[in-house]
């Protein structure tokens, strides 16, 4: 599931207009509307879902512009995540669930540092 945040520009005095027609077109959710932004989530199966909804709220009516402002992809999270894991360098204490955040001290290079 991808989900991707969008900043919408429209005219000041069609900025409720734009908003209502953002919601009744069922492709996206409008969480705010003042002075002609607005600011939208869209979700997707995957990117070319995502770039779908994307075409359909810069089509909306009284839209000026849409602009992907974030996109989080789980799928390319959880791939990254297991490259990671099977790296050769990655240290084993990451994953040990006794190590606490406050203990690890960053320099750069996780490898040679560990813990304090």
């Amino acid at each position: 599931m991808n989900i991707s945040s969008l900043i919408v520009k429209t005219l000041p005095e069609k900025c409720a207009e734009a908003a209502a027609a953002l919601s009744a077109g069922g492709f996206c959710e409008v969480h705010h509307a003042e002075n002609g932004t607005i600011i939208v989530t869209i979700e997707g199966e995957d990117v070319s879902d995502e770039l779908r909804k994307l075409k359909q709220v810069e089509q909306s009516p009284f839209v000026l512009s849409a602009t992907m402002i974030y996109s989080f992809c789980e799928d390319e999270l959880e791939s990254e995540r297991d490259k990671l894991n099977r790296h050769p360098d990655y240290p084993d204490w990451l994953n040990d669930d006794r190590v606490k955040a406050g203990d690890i001290r960053y320099s750069g290079d996780l490898r040679n540092h560990g813990l304090k």
